[in-house]
């Protein structure tokens, strides 16, 4: 692996068993009836980027984006890096490790699809590597901060459920989830993500007008696709949030809807706001002062979190 310095190990893990319900799939609990999952689907593959001879007893799970069209494990392993490196920066001096799991795109499969294979790699890290739930850190970029809040909102479920007597057991949550410029409506677009195609450098007319059609290809109705949004789901019992968001980008607007949202449920949330960026500008930190600005304030984040 070109370019980093940490030891990668490549995961491929057969899960024989999952708690967390997601989507259209059910819990596997003995008190509910469970849809039969394929072998491919309970297994768990990524990369995990270890800093020392030693794993860390804190980890970052990363979740890359790509408008659940493109993105890979192997893409993100520089950027995570430095994250973790920089979360390293703090009382104990240790660097956390990084986790990156892959997970399936559209339109060969459905959003269901990519939410079920980050789940059960959250369940991977908490019960098969034994990394403590109050010792994870789930970081989201663009769609994969989607992901992030999709996963909280499936955990949290969960636990409803386990409190109502409905399922045996659930899965606790982890420290907190980082949300940078994340995608979280897949309504209509409307607001800033029709406005400011016409500027954003990475999110521009082409990958608007290539993209988006394939979140009603996918999703199908409008209803469906509220049901699909973060943005509209339950916040009720989720771990803090920070979100890092550009005020002249695409997803501005629904950014700040579920920062607004998440805070009436009562969720600790911190925002950090910048101006005159393009989406997913912390990307940019080795080139533009505003990156590094905004990547200092999640590595702050999540050394208090």
């Amino acid at each position: 692996y070109h370019g980093v310095r940490g030891h990668v190990h490549e995961i491929y893990h057969e899960m024989t068993n999952r708690i967390t319900s997601t989507g259209t799939k059910t819990f596997n609990d003995s008190m509910v009836p469970k849809l039969k999952l394929t072998r491919s689907e309970m297994t768990v593959t990524g990369l995990y980027l270890q800093h020392s001879s030693r794993p860390s007893e804190k980890v970052i799970f990363w979740i890359y984006g790509g408008a659940f069209l493109a993105g890979d494990s192997r893409g993100n392993l520089g950027i995570a890096e430095k994250m973790g490196m920089l979360c390293g920066a703090d009382r104990d001096g240790e660097m956390r490790d990084i986790f990156i799991p892959d997970y399936r795109l559209v339109p060969e499969y459905h959003l269901d699809d990519a939410v079920h294979d980050v789940t059960l790699a959250y369940e991977y890290l908490i019960y098969e590597r034994g990394i403590l739930p109050e010792n994870v850190t789930l970081l989201g970029i663009s769609s994969g901060g989607g992901l992030v809040v999709l996963v909280l909102q499936a955990l949290a479920k969960s636990r409803r459920a386990y409190e109502d007597g409905k399922i045996g057991s659930y899965v606790p949550m982890p420290a907190g989830g980082v949300l940078m410029c994340p995608f979280v409506d897949y309504t209509e677009p409307k607001g800033s993500m029709r406005e400011y195609i016409k500027h954003d450098l990475i999110v521009n007319q082409a990958v608007y007008e290539e993209g988006i059609p394939y979140l009603e290809k996918v999703l199908g109705c409008h209803e469906n696709r509220v049901r699909a949004s973060p943005c509209y789901c339950d916040f009720y019992g989720l771990p803090p949030l920070c979100i890092c968001v550009s005020q002249h980008e695409i997803v501005y607007d629904q950014t700040m809807l579920l920062a607004k949202r998440a805070e009436d449920h009562g969720v600790d949330v911190t925002v950090g706001v910048w101006k005159y960026m393009c989406h997913v500008f912390p990307m940019l930190c080795a080139f533009i002062p505003e990156g590094r600005a905004s990547f200092k304030f999640m590595c702050d984040w999540i050394k208090d979190h």
